[in-house]
């Protein structure tokens, strides 16, 4: 089994054009299940905007998926007498 994971030179998740091509990072794993250095390497490689960016649109896709709607904030209004 293959997996494969692009790496730009500048930042994976910008949508900014970038003149260079894009470097893929590839590993074969074979007998069993993959420890998690690789992944970790990419993302901590990708930075900290990149890692927010990519959560934020695992949440919004869930909650179109699951709702059929952008995420909200949860909105509580309080009477205090």
């Amino acid at each position: 089994m293959w997996t494969l994971r692009p790496q730009c030179q500048a930042n994976a998740m910008n949508t900014e054009p970038n003149d260079s091509q894009p470097k893929w990072k590839t590993r074969l794993v074979e007998g069993g299940f993959p420890d998690r250095t690789f992944d970790i390497e990419f993302w901590q490689k990708q930075g900290d905007e990149a890692i927010f960016r990519a959560a934020w649109e695992m949440v919004e896709t869930t909650e179109e998926i699951k709702h059929g709607r952008k995420p909200t904030l949860q909105r509580t209004v309080t009477h205090l007498e």
